[in-house]
Formats: structure tokens, sequence, C-alpha cells
């Protein structure tokens, strides 16, 4: 709240490159996003990132637009849940995996 402003032309650009990036490690990992736990975890953060990315564009979209730092607060909070959702959802599988493995 008493931070700088965000840079929305930053926020946009470097979100759009790592954008990139993760959606690469998307395609490499589809066959593999039912395999082992280890491979899920990966699936699960490599989505996570991408949907990331388009939140933090559009943010930096919505700063750009409104001269508001409001957009980047919601949305950063928006990621926040997201990602600790993911971490959820890992744990459960990890969870169910390891009592699978234990019989």
């Amino acid at each position: 709240m008493s931070g700088s402003e965000p840079m929305s032309l930053l926020m946009i650009l470097i979100s759009a490159s790592a954008l990139v990036a993760n959606a690469a490690c998307v395609v490499l990992l589809r066959k593999h996003r039912h395999g082992e736990i280890h491979m899920r975890a990966s699936w699960i953060f490599s989505t996570t990132d991408v949907q990331v990315n388009v939140g933090v564009m559009v943010a930096g979209l919505l700063v750009m637009v409104t001269g508001s730092a409001w957009p980047d607060l919601v949305i950063g909070a928006a990621v926040c849940a997201l990602v600790v959702r993911g971490g959820v959802r890992i744990l459960k599988q990890a969870k169910a995996s390891y009592a699978e493995d234990r019989g």
C-alpha cells in the first residue's frame, strides 16, 4: 500500500516472456500429467504459473488503463489464492500416493 506504483508495461513484458517459457513447459509435461507424483506436481506448478502470468498481464493492463494500483493488489491476492490452491492439490495427491504405496 505504501510502496512504489506498479510499472504496468514492465509487468506485461516480463510476464509475457515468462508465459512463453511456462507454456513450453506445460506442452512438454502434458503427456506426463497423470504420471508419478513428482510429474503431477510439476504439471500443477507449470499450469499455475501460466495462469499467474496471464493474471499479471491483466493486472498490468488494468493498471495502465485505470492509473490505479488496485488492480495489481486485487489480482495479486487472487494469484496468492491460486498458488495456495495448487499447493493444497499437490499435498493431497502426495498424501494419496503415499497411502497407495504403503498399501
